[in-house]
């Protein structure tokens, strides 16, 4: 499996706006994420190391609006007077997951890194 980004490749390749400590705090949150989107493929067999990074360095600026804390805490629904909103649930993905997933899956989009099925 490809290694995940260094601050390096985030700030210059990326273009990420992070700072070095943000990133580092939000780069676990963001592997996890990744490695469970994109299972049981490689990025390294796919020839998609450097997508993979960027999808990685993506999910770390979801994750740093989130408050860097792996989606600990993202409400799940909001309530004001008569009216309610649910973002997740049971059956649904959380608001934190919808958004990670959506900016892992634009970076990933084309290397056959999606594709879960038989083939």
């Amino acid at each position: 499996m490809s290694s995940a980004p260094d601050y390096g490749f985030y700030s210059s390749d990326y273009g990420g706006a992070l700072d070095e400590e943000s990133f580092r705090a939000a780069l676990p949150h963001a592997v996890s994420a990744v490695r469970r989107i994109i299972w049981p493929n490689d990025p390294d067999e796919l020839g998609a190391a450097d997508e993979y990074r960027r999808s990685v360095c993506a999910a770390c600026d979801v994750d740093a609006e989130y408050g860097l804390s792996g989606g600990a805490g993202a409400p799940s629904s909001v309530t004001a007077g008569n009216v309610s909103m649910s973002f997740g649930g049971a059956d649904r993905a959380s608001s934190y997951d919808a958004d990670v997933a959506r900016a892992v899956e634009g970076e990933l989009a084309g290397t056959g890194l999606l594709f879960s099925g038989m083939g």
